[in-house]
């Protein structure tokens, strides 16, 4: 009798002691390669972002000494003169060009000069000095203005 209640448990009961099917652990390896997927595509954008604010905190570090520079030069030096740039925002014909290397990364440092105008007047106690720093795969130049008065 307790051969027959034996066949009989197994027989009534198949699926108990049998574990996963291929299809349950097919489908489970799907779900948790997409996760996997999912925070490594994070990762990466993570680490993307991290370089960019990374070269923006270093163009504006060189910026800010550029600024400086100029802002602490007499307004007669020869590097505040007007050359060849049409216009302030000129990246193209600019007045004066600079590279500098900081933070792993090289940044081309521009800076161009005006004479001031004043209610359509000529006046030669003030310049007023653009400043562009651009870096390699940069969307846009950060940019400073600067007017400088004798």
């Amino acid at each position: 009798m307790n051969t027959r209640f034996k066949k009989l448990r197994f027989i009534y009961f198949p699926m108990r002691n049998r574990g996963f099917t291929l299809v349950e652990v097919l489908v489970a390896l799907v779900i948790l390669a997409i996760g996997v997927l999912a925070v490594a595509n994070l990762t990466v954008m993570g680490v993307r972002t991290s370089t960019m604010m990374n070269r923006r905190m270093y163009a504006r570090d060189v910026l800010n000494r550029y600024h400086e520079q100029l802002m602490n030069l007499p307004t007669s030096d020869s590097i505040l003169r007007h050359l060849t740039s049409d216009s302030l925002g000129d990246t193209i014909n600019h007045d004066y060009e600079q590279y500098e290397i900081a933070g792993r990364g090289e940044f081309q440092i521009i800076w161009n000069v005006a004479d001031s105008v004043i209610d359509t007047v000529y006046d030669s106690r003030f310049k007023t000095i653009c400043i562009h720093v651009s870096w390699p795969h940069s969307a846009q130049p950060l940019t400073s203005y600067l007017i400088k008065r004798y």
